[in-house]
């Protein structure tokens, strides 16, 4: 546990110190299983206020609100509506790791949220609100689901492998990019690429290299590509990029960048792709990808041509 010397006053006075072992009256901890329990703190009265706070976060769970709009609403909330200078909640669950969330976005590179980074799981404010003030438990264990559903959301957008966007996130994501190309006449580039000879590999190495192929290429867009463009893995061997502002001729440069970058341990494997812009070739999402396509196709005969 974080020792309070020297961490001032705030969030950091909240936390247990050597001459102060027992935890903040207000917490209420969801500690794993086999964790001892001389950490646990005395449970909360019966009678444990259920706050308007709680009442709200319950409802936005079951709204769209992303799960960490929900936390930082909570701690917000919590702050204003007690009047509080400070407030965070630590959260440690089972396949989230170890999670801090600070009122306001505040970083954890201060005194009082550096403390945090050791303090146990649950609600910590500045002032101390009063036992029967709410229901700590129930407001960190919202802002646990909370947190869970985030996770959930993340993954059913992500692809597993390369953690790019999957096929679906990338198709609500050109339909949004051609019609907002179309309303405001903002142009982007939509590029199709396609890795070369993946079977060859998998059937010399083994699918695992295989993988390993796919992520190569996969962590050299996400580390290379600007901000505001998207990568996207739309199949067992495709991915798709929509570049909003670039015009076609100078993707190339991009994508010869991205194959000669030394990322990771494994080199980034040959692929081939096609290239169409919105709305100059194309002003149809099907025409868009159906150009994109073909283009992409012809790429990979000439390499095929080439290499015989």
């Amino acid at each position: 546990m974080a020792r309070q010397g020297g961490l001032g006053r705030g969030l950091a006075a909240l936390l247990p110190s050597a001459a102060e072992p027992e935890p903040h009256p207000v917490e209420h901890h969801f500690p794993p299983l086999e964790q001892p329990s001389g950490l646990l703190p005395e449970p909360m009265a019966a009678t444990t206020v259920t706050s308007a706070l709680g009442t709200r976060l319950a409802n936005q769970l079951a709204s769209s609100v992303s799960g960490l709009g929900i936390i930082y609403e909570a701690l917000d909330g919590l702050v204003e509506d007690h009047a509080l200078s400070d407030a965070a909640v630590v959260i440690d669950g089972i396949g989230l790791g170890r999670q801090v969330f600070r009122t306001g976005r505040r970083p954890l590179d201060d005194p009082g949220g550096e403390a945090l980074l050791d303090a146990p799981p649950g609600l910590y404010t500045d002032p101390p609100l009063p036992p029967d003030a709410l229901d700590t438990g129930m407001v960190t264990s919202l802002c646990t689901v909370a947190l869970r559903m985030e996770e959930l959301r993340y993954d059913s957008w992500h692809d597993a492998l390369t953690g790019l966007l999957v096929r679906r996130s990338f198709d609500r994501l050109l339909k949004m990019s051609v019609a907002r190309s179309l309303r405001y006449h903002w142009p982007f580039t939509l590029v199709v690429i396609d890795v070369d000879n993946l079977k060859e590999i998998n059937d010399a190495e083994g699918h695992a290299a295989g993988d390993a192929a796919l992520r190569a290429l996969g962590e050299r867009f996400r580390q290379i590509v600007r901000f505001g463009d998207n990568a996207a893995r739309i199949g067992g061997d495709e991915f798709a990029l929509i570049l909003p502002t670039t015009a076609p001729e100078n993707v190339p440069m991009l994508l010869e960048r991205i194959g000669a970058s030394q990322i990771g341990e494994r080199d980034c494997p040959p692929f081939s792709y096609g290239v169409a812009q919105c709305p100059n070739e194309s002003d149809d999402l099907d025409g868009l990808l159906k150009l994109a396509d073909s283009r992409l196709y012809e790429a990979k005969e000439a390499r095929e041509a080439a290499s015989r």
